[in-house]
């Protein structure tokens, strides 16, 4: 039975509560389907919800296949969240936006991946150790010698039958369950009620799939914010999740606030969707200041938009400018490089090996991208704050109840801004600069990486 069951039936029940709390919406929904009747039950709540999203009855809604289900799901739902979802990766999936109909494919083969020497080769030329198997068929490969950390793939990668072909200890969905743990001890904080709960955070990204069952009940806003010409992006649900998802997140109770904004203008490079977001987070943090809640505590980017490179962009002027009103408010704009006094500090990038422990800091190791700079630096070793960026599972950004183990490390960002929350739920004045400095006092020093986050002594050393 298809998973998204679970999302009707629980829509269901909500909107029985509500008729029997003789709720206007409610009422008005049930009388397109019942008239004026007033004995609805359960089962004619599962009716009218069928009825919603266009199907017969709900015998007919619960036999349709998964994607079915989510195509009623994701068209309903971008009518009524503006959630501005249309992915063609060009790998046989595209997903239903306004009255365009759901096609899903399984593909047997992806360009430039190579399964026999374990490398991509993308246009241009460049090869990455990263294989994106999500979506693929790879059942006829042998894929014993393959690096599981290397591997981004989903709910919906068909994997060889033979124990043979697969790494050895390596069970798919096993790993991907898992490493929805954030590690490094953050759910030991989780289950002392340390989850984020009053506090909220503002994402600014790309397209996001607002309705995913990790993360729907946290999300509070969405907002697109662009020149209205195509798309940009689709990893914000994978970004969510990381930050405050219910099973994958660092703070699974936060509040997330989310603008899925452009970064170009007529074809160039540009800053100017990304500073009006900004600054409608920067309003929106005074409005719930002013409604007795926290306010937005931090902004996740994941592009590194104060960066020297990108100074002469398009909009970077008006960038800058929001970002010191932030900072004048409070919220920690989390992008790129650290906006610190000592600038000899700098976050690193690590993931736990293959059948590691993840909460053990023993077991982790630098990203491949990060592995040349410790060799270089070593004298700078303790002036990196490390923490957990990729081999992670987080959502998938295409289906509602999907997951992916992404080997990227594009998660970095999302820890971090998560682990402030919590620090905010015992010192709620903490600025950035504090809790890095906190963080590095507290780490777990290993030789050849730096320091590594130890959650559980940063709050403990905030706490007092």
């Amino acid at each position: 039975m298809s998973e998204y069951i679970e999302v009707f039936r629980v829509e269901a029940k909500s909107l029985l509560k509500n008729f029997q709390q003789n709720e206007k919406e409610a009422i008005a929904r049930c009388a397109k389907v019942f008239g004026d009747r007033k004995d609805l039950s359960l089962m004619n709540m599962q009716h009218v919800v069928a009825k919603e999203y266009g199907f017969g009855n709900w015998n007919e809604l619960a036999k349709a296949d998964r994607p079915q289900q989510a195509a009623a799901l994701i068209a309903a739902k971008n009518k009524t969240l503006r959630t501005p979802l249309h992915i063609d990766y060009r790998a046989g999936s595209t997903y239903a936006f306004g009255e365009e109909k759901e096609k899903v494919g399984l593909r047997s083969e992806r360009e430039g991946l190579d399964l026999i020497n374990f490398k991509t080769t993308f246009m241009g030329g460049t090869i990455s150790p990263f294989l994106q198997l999500n979506m693929l068929d790879v059942s006829s490969y042998d894929l014993s010698k393959m690096n599981p950390l290397f591997a981004i793939y989903d709910d919906y990668t068909r994997w060889p039958a033979e124990m043979s072909k697969l790494p050895e200890g390596f069970n798919p969905l096993a790993f991907m369950e898992e490493r929805k743990n954030p590690g490094l001890g953050v759910r030991a904080l989780h289950r002392q009620g340390l989850d984020g709960r009053g506090r909220a955070a503002a994402i600014i990204d790309g397209f996001l799939l607002c309705d995913h069952l990790e993360y729907h009940e946290n999300l509070k806003g969405y907002e697109r914010i662009d020149d209205g010409n195509g798309g940009h992006g689709s990893i914000g649900g994978a970004l969510v999740s990381a930050l405050a998802g219910k099973n994958c997140g660092v703070a699974p109770k936060a509040e997330v606030y989310y603008f899925s904004a452009s970064q170009a203008a007529q074809g160039n490079r540009s800053q100017r969707y990304y500073a009006q977001a900004l600054l409608k987070i920067c309003d929106l943090h005074q409005r719930l200041k002013q409604e007795g809640k926290s306010g937005i505590d931090v902004v996740c980017i994941l592009w590194g938009i104060p960066h020297e490179l990108f100074k002469n962009d398009d909009g970077a002027a008006e960038m800058l400018a929001a970002i010191k009103q932030a900072t004048e408010l409070g919220i920690w704009v989390n992008s790129g490089t650290l906006p610190f006094s000592n600038k000899l500090w700098r976050d690193l990038r690590i993931h736990c090996k293959f059948g590691g422990d993840v909460d053990n800091p023993d077991d982790y190791m630098l990203m491949p991208t990060e592995r040349n700079y410790p060799a270089e630096h070593r004298e700078l070793e303790r002036n990196n704050l490390c923490f957990p960026a990729g081999g992670r599972t987080v959502a998938d950004e295409h289906r509602l109840d999907s997951y992916q183990f992404s080997a990227f490390g594009f998660y970095l960002k999302p820890y971090e801004s998560g682990l402030f929350l919590l620090a905010r739920s015992v010192k709620p004045d903490v600025t950035a600069e504090e809790f890095w400095r906190v963080g590095l006092e507290t780490g777990d020093y290993r030789e050849g990486i730096g320091m590594i986050v130890n959650p559980r002594r940063l709050i403990t050393a905030l706490q007092g």
